[in-house]
């Protein structure tokens, strides 16, 4: 092990950042994870160079990829900062690189799930998939031909920002993907509007109660994922009649839980019941992301590797 070259891989989220340090093989040497401060984009970038100078320091890497929500153009920087908001407006790899003295390459954070799991997860041996984090709110990639699809601007796969119901919110983006199918911006909200509520903080354990209340009989939590599958299911039905993939891989910490995976699969199945022309041509198949809460790490290190060939 010690032979081989070792990378800092981060992974920011709307509610964790995702760290570790990943050898050229995509093995993970350790991880860990600390809480995603947003109240300002200027704590993000403090928080971020703090973390580089430790991990510079603990292992002496001089090379970082950053795994980060929004799209990002041919000049590695930000245009959008999804969940992060306001981030887009700093050169997030140039300040960092100018603070640590260290190399950062930034990622799509949907993207560098795909690499991770097109390079040693489940989408190895597949040359057409998509990959769909359910997070926070909603990411996503394409591969084709066994290559990741950016498109003009470099937003191909974003399916967070596609609309599924437009009427008269204000901002249109709660009528985006993320805010019916995200995680949080998803299924919690989805829960507590049910109850009366506006917002709440704790949003992993918030995911867990909904899923015991619906468990114990409560109708709200039953309803909410209900509603949730749903919702899902008809994004990955666009997904698949836009782009006809092999594979659709569920990215993000609920792909972890087998409950949901299975109502998301059961709604899929009740859709195409319905949907009779889709169902004639077919489903790819559904599985979920091989590589868990690693896969943003691991990706974003597999771009710095690239670049060192």
């Amino acid at each position: 092990m010690s032979g081989l070259t070792k990378y800092a891989g981060i992974d920011i989220g709307g509610s964790f950042i995702k760290y570790g340090i990943v050898t050229d093989t995509g093995a993970v040497l350790f991880s860990d994870k600390c809480p995603t401060d947003r109240t300002k984009p200027k704590r993000v970038l403090d928080d971020l160079a703090n973390l580089i100078r430790q991990l510079k320091q603990d292992y002496g890497i001089d090379k970082v990829g950053i795994s980060i929500p929004g799209v990002i153009n041919q000049e590695n920087r930000l245009v959008t900062s999804g969940a992060i908001q306001d981030l887009y407006k700093y050169d997030v790899s140039g300040v960092l690189s100018a603070e640590t003295q260290t190399q950062v390459q930034l990622v799509n954070d949907a993207n560098a799930v795909a690499y991770a799991e097109k390079w040693i997860g489940a989408g190895k041996n597949y040359d057409n998939f998509v990959c769909l984090p359910l997070g926070t709110g909603v990411g996503g990639a394409i591969f084709i031909n066994g290559q990741l699809i950016k498109g003009r601007s470099g937003a191909a796969g974003e399916f967070g920002m596609t609309l599924m119901g437009v009427g008269k919110t204000e901002p249109i983006g709660y009528e985006s993907a993320s805010f019916y199918c995200g995680a949080v911006a998803g299924l919690c909200r989805i829960y507590n509007a049910k109850l009366g509520k506006r917002k709440f903080t704790d949003w992993e354990r918030d995911i867990k109660v909904i899923l015991d209340l619906a468990a114990a009989g409560q109708v709200e939590a039953q309803e909410s994922l209900a509603e949730f599958y749903q919702n899902t299911a008809v994004l990955l039905v666009n997904i698949s009649v836009s782009i006809d993939p092999e594979l659709i891989i569920i990215g993000g910490g609920i792909s972890e839980n087998t409950t949901i995976m299975t109502g998301i699969k059961t709604a899929i199945k009740q859709l195409l019941v319905r949907y009779s022309d889709m169902s004639a041509i077919g489903f790819p198949k559904i599985k979920s992301c091989a590589l868990g809460n690693t896969a943003g790490i691991i990706g974003a290190v597999s771009q710095v590797i690239k670049g060192d060939v």
